[in-house]
C-alpha cells in the first residue's frame, strides 16, 4: 500500500492507493454531524487510520472525545470500531451495491437497535458530501463494496467551557448535543429546551431583528427545534411554542455563532443526563437472561433492570429508581482499576482496604463496550490532572491567539454596527425632520394656495365692479353731456327770447305809440308777453335744475373717485404666512461604549430570566398530567427538594469508598 498526497480545499492528507485489485478496495462512507465523506480504503487498512483521515479532513485535532460507529452484522447492536485492528476484520455490514446519496433511516427508529448506545446518530437530510476517491480511479465510483460508519462523540469533558480548545471541536459536541435532545436521548425539561432552541436559532440565523427586517422569509415550521414530548406534555399550540421560542430569541441579540453554541453547551451540561451513557446491569448473572424478543422489551423498559450503571468524565454512577438522582457515585480517584470477563465487570476500588463490586451486562458486547469507555475516561481524567502536553499548549496557544482576532474582529464588528445603527437612526431623525418639514412646507402651500384663490376672487368681484362702475360713469358723462347741450342750448333760446322780447317792446313801444290804433291788439300784446314772461321763469328754473344737476354730478364723481380710491387702498393683501424657519434639532447622541453595552447586556439577561420563569408558569398551569412520564415526575421531585446535578452526585458520593460499597451492595 502506498501513501500519496491529495488535497482537499487547501488541506493536504494522505490519500491511499494501491496496485491490486478493485475488489479489495472498500469505499468507506463516513456521516458526522452535518457532513457525509467518502473515502476509498485498502482492505487491510486499520481503523486509526481510517480515523485520521476523518480528522484531517474536517480539521479536528482534539480527536480523543471522538470516535466511529458502525451497526454489528452479528448481533445487530452499534459497536464501536477498533483502532488497532483492519476494519474489514471487524463485523461491518458491507453494501455489495453501491448506495445512494440519500441517508438512511436513523437507528433509533429501528426496532432491534437500542438508541442510547449511538446517542442519536445525524439525520439532517441537508448535509456536504466530501469524496476521497484513490488516485487510480476515475469516473464512476469503483468500489462494489461500501462500509457505512458513524463519526460521534465518544467521551465527554468535565467542563466543557475550558477543555473544548477548537471551534470545531465544539461545533461538533454542539451538534451531537442537541441532536440528543431533540430525540430525547438527554432528558430536558420543556422550559430548558424552549431556551436551548433559541440559542439554537441565534447560532444558525443570527440576530432576529435582522433577519426579520432583511427579504428572507424566515419558516420555523420546518426546523426541528423541540423534543416531539414538548408537544405531547403540554396543552401548547406549535405556533405559540414558536412565539415564545422568537421572543426567548430575541434576547441573544449580538451573540455569534460560535457564542451561541458555547452557550448551549453551557446550558446543555447542566442537565442530568449530559455526557452520561447508560447500561441496564444485574447484581446476579443471568438476570437479564431472556429470549431475544423479551430481551428486547427488557431493552425497551426502563424497570426492569436491577441497576442502571451510568459513565461519565467523573466517574462512574448507579441509579436505583431513575435515571436522574443516582444513588452511589464513584468518581475516577476512587476506583483501582475496571476488569470484564465475558459479561462480567468488576470494579476495584482504591483506598487501604480495597474492595471490588461485581455487576453482570446483558452481553458480552455491552461489558466490553463498558470497559472500553470506563478505560478512556480514566484516561482522560488522569490526562486533565497532568500537566498539559506541548501539543496541547501550542493548540491552545493557537486558539487563544485566534479568540483574541475573532475577539478584535467581533469587536470592531460591533462598533461598525453600533455606528451604522447610530448612523441609521441619525439619517431615520434626519428623515423624520424632513418629512416633517415637508408636511410644514406643504401646510404652508396650502395656505399660499388658499390665499392666492381668495385674492383671486376678490380681483375678480372688484374687477365686476370696476366694471359696473365704468359703465355707470359712462352713463353719467353720456347723461352730463345731454345737459350741457340742453344747457347750452336753452342759453340759445334765452338770448333768442331777449331779442324777441327786445323787439317786443320795440314793437310794443311803437304799438304803445300805435295804442291809439288798437287796444285790443295791445291786451292781446300784453298778454303775449306775460306768457314769455311764464316761459322764461320756467327757463330759468329748468336751468336752475340743469346746474344743480350738474353739481350732483360732480359730487357724484367726486364720491365715486373715492369710493375707487378707497376700494383700491381697502383691497385685502395677500394673507402672507410667516416666512418659513426649519426648526435645526441638535440633539447629542448617545456615545456607546463597553459600560453600555454590558448594561444592554444585563438588561438582556433580566429580561430572559422574566421570560423563562413565565414560561415556567405557563408549562406548569398546561401540563398535561397523564401524559407526565416517570422521568418528569422524578425531575419534579428534584425540583421540589432543591436538588440539581451536582447536589445529587454530591450526595451520591458523600462518605467513605466502603461506606458507598455497602450501600451499592444494598440495592
Amino acid at each position: 500500500m502506498s501513501v500519496e498526497e491529495g488535497s482537499i480545499f487547501g488541506l493536504k492528507m494522505p490519500v491511499f492507493s494501491s496496485s491490486k485489485k478493485k475488489s479489495d478496495e472498500y469505499c468507506c462512507k463516513i456521516y458526522t454531524m452535518d457532513a457525509e465523506l467518502q473515502f476509498t480504503i485498502e482492505a487491510t487498512a486499520k481503523g486509526h487510520t481510517l480515523f485520521s483521515l476523518v480528522c484531517q479532513t474536517i480539521g479536528l485535532r482534539e480527536h480523543w472525545y471522538f470516535g466511529l460507529k458502525f451497526l454489528d452484522k452479528l448481533t445487530n447492536e452499534w459497536t464501536w470500531l477498533h483502532m488497532n485492528r483492519t476494519i474489514t476484520s471487524q463485523p461491518i455490514q458491507i453494501q455489495s451495491n453501491p448506495i445512494s446519496s440519500r441517508r438512511p433511516e436513523s437507528p433509533s427508529a429501528t426496532d432491534n437497535v437500542k438508541p442510547h448506545l449511538l446517542r442519536s446518530p445525524p439525520t439532517s437530510p441537508s448535509m456536504s458530501t466530501i469524496s476521497l476517491p484513490s488516485s487510480s480511479t476515475s469516473g464512476a465510483h469503483p468500489c462494489a463494496n461500501v462500509l457505512e460508519l458513524y463519526f460521534v462523540v465518544k467521551f465527554y469533558p468535565e467542563e466543557i467551557t475550558n477543555e473544548l480548545i477548537q471551534d470545531i471541536t465544539r461545533h461538533l459536541f454542539y451538534l451531537q448535543v442537541k441532536q440528543d435532545i431533540l430525540n430525547m436521548d438527554i432528558y430536558c425539561p420543556p422550559d430548558a429546551a424552549a431556551h436551548l432552541a433559541s440559542l439554537a436559532l441565534q447560532a444558525k440565523f443570527g440576530d432576529y431583528d435582522q433577519l426579520s427586517s432583511s427579504s428572507e422569509s424566515l419558516n420555523l415550521e420546518s426546523e426541528a427545534l423541540l423534543p416531539l414530548s414538548c408537544f405531547q406534555k403540554v396543552e401548547l399550540t406549535r405556533a405559540d411554542w414558536f412565539a415564545r421560542i422568537v421572543a426567548l430569541w430575541r434576547t441573544h441579540t449580538s451573540l455569534t455563532r460560535e457564542d451561541s453554541e458555547m452557550a448551549y453547551l453551557k446550558h446543555a451540561q447542566d442537565l442530568d443526563m449530559f455526557g452520561l451513557s447508560f447500561f441496564e446491569i444485574s447484581k446476579m448473572q443471568g438476570a437479564n437472561k431472556s429470549s431475544p424478543s423479551s430481551q428486547q422489551q427488557s431493552d425497551q423498559s426502563s424497570i426492569a433492570a436491577d441497576l442502571w450503571l451510568g459513565i461519565d468524565s467523573l466517574g462512574i454512577r448507579f441509579y436505583k429508581k431513575n435515571k436522574l438522582r443516582p444513588e452511589v457515585f464513584f468518581s475516577w480517584s476512587d476506583i483501582k482499576s475496571v476488569a470484564a470477563h465475558d459479561k462480567k465487570v468488576i470494579l476495584n476500588m482504591s483506598g487501604e482496604k480495597s474492595a471490588a463490586f461485581a455487576f453482570y451486562a446483558a452481553k458480552s458486547s455491552v461489558s466490553k463496550e463498558i470497559l472500553d469507555l470506563a478505560t478512556g475516561n480514566h484516561e482522560l481524567y488522569m490526562k486533565r490532572r497532568r500537566e498539559q502536553t506541548i501539543e496541547i499548549q501550542q493548540m491552545r496557544y493557537f486558539e487563544e491567539q485566534q479568540q483574541k482576532e475573532k475577539h478584535r474582529i467581533v469587536t470592531r464588528e460591533r462598533q461598525l454596527r453600533l455606528q451604522a445603527e447610530k448612523e441609521r437612526d441619525e439619517i431615520e431623525r434626519k428623515f423624520n425632520d424632513y418629512q416633517r418639514q415637508m408636511k410644514e412646507i406643504h401646510d404652508t402651500l396650502l395656505k399660499y394656495q388658499e390665499a392666492a384663490e381668495l385674492l383671486a376672487r376678490k380681483a375678480h368681484i372688484s374687477n365686476e365692479e370696476a366694471r359696473l362702475q365704468a359703465e355707470k360713469a359712462l352713463a353719467i358723462e353720456t347723461q352730463l353731456e345731454r345737459c350741457k347741450y340742453e344747457i347750452s342750448r336753452n342759453e340759445e333760446e334765452k338770448r333768442l327770447y331777449a331779442r324777441q322780447i327786445s323787439e317786443c317792446e320795440q314793437i310794443i313801444s311803437t304799438l304803445v305809440n300805435d295804442s291809439v290804433k288798437s287796444r285790443k291788439e295791445a291786451e292781446e300784446l300784453k298778454i303775449e308777453v306775460a306768457k314769455w314772461r311764464v316761459a322764461e321763469a320756467a327757463a330759468r328754473e329748468k336751468l336752475l335744475s340743469i346746474t344743480q344737476l350738474n353739481q350732483s354730478i360732480a359730487v357724484i364723481n367726486a364720491a365715486t373717485q373715492a369710493q375707487q380710491n378707497l376700494v383700491q387702498t381697502s383691497s385685502p393683501r395677500a394673507l402672507s404666512p410667516p416666512p418659513y424657519r426649519p426648526t435645526l434639532r441638535n440633539q447629542e447622541l448617545n456615545q456607546t461604549d463597553e459600560r453600555a453595552f454590558l448594561i444592554e447586556k444585563q438588561s438582556k439577561q433580566a429580561q430572559l430570566a422574566l421570560q423563562l420563569q413565565d414560561l415556567k408558569n405557563v408549562i406548569q398551569s398546561k401540563k398535561i398530567e397523564e401524559k407526565q412520564t416517570f422521568l418528569d415526575k422524578a425531575y419534579e421531585e428534584n425540583l421540589a427538594v432543591g436538588d440539581n446535578k451536582y447536589s445529587t452526585i454530591q450526595k451520591a458520593s458523600s462518605g467513605t469508598a466502603s461506606k458507598r460499597m455497602a450501600m451499592l451492595q444494598d440495592l
